[in-house]
């Protein structure tokens, strides 16, 4: 018996003459869905083949799948209506699309994203997410102090440099904190940061993406 799964479409792409490929990561791992019709203006799955779309779809044991029994589960309208919002809910996704791969533990990123596109601000659960997947890639930032005094964070060694140390500094102390706060905080208990900070957060995870995995996060740019 073939079961219908969760997926959330975030990429699309036109095909062939009416058509759509939807680019769904689910709990079951990234698929390609071929949306028939979907260019069409009045096909039923036009509306459904939009980016940012919680859907559920007919499983299938294959990367790529015709779309079947497709439906909306959530639209995520609050997100689509702010432009910033939608690039910093994009993060996760360029991540999982760029980074993760086939034999990773997908229930349980897909459940994180999930809290990420549920949480009250989405920007900060999305810093957060970079931050806290970055253990399961093998790039784990070391933030556990030895007891010295912090002098901040260096992205090239992954972790904070004390006053004893000669490594420059790319965030300060005070900015290490917040680091760490995105680091190990679950999403819901995240606390506003103020503006500068928040550009400090995303300025380092950017350069950190970049120095370690070799990956440009353009919505972060």
């Amino acid at each position: 018996m073939v079961n219908n799964v969760e997926g959330i479409i975030y990429r699309v792409q036109p095909y062939q003459e009416h058509g759509r490929l939807l680019f769904v990561y689910s709990p079951i791992g990234k698929k390609t869905l071929l949306a028939q019709g979907a260019q069409k203006v009045n096909h039923p799955s036009r509306i459904l083949s939009q980016t940012l779309t919680r859907i559920s779809f007919k499983e299938g044991n294959k990367s790529f799948l015709t779309l079947q029994e497709g439906k909306i589960l959530d639209d995520y309208v609050h997100i689509k209506s702010d432009f910033e919002t939608m690039k910093m809910a994009s993060i996760p996704f360029e991540i999982i699309d760029h980074i993760v791969i086939d034999r990773e533990d997908h229930e349980k990123i897909y459940d994180e994203v999930k809290e990420v596109l549920a949480s009250n601000s989405i920007e900060l659960s999305s810093l957060s997410f970079s931050l806290k997947i970055l253990k399961r890639l093998g790039y784990g930032l070391n933030l556990k102090p030895d007891g010295r005094k912090i002098k901040g964070i260096n992205i090239e060694s992954g972790g904070l440099i004390y006053e004893d140390e000669t490594e420059i500094i790319d965030l300060d102390t005070k900015e290490a904190l917040e680091v760490l706060k995105l680091y190990l905080k679950p999403y819901k208990e995240l606390e506003q940061i103020d503006e500068h900070t928040f550009k400090r957060m995303k300025q380092f995870i950017y350069k950190y993406y970049q120095y370690h995995l070799q990956t440009t996060l353009k919505n972060l740019q």
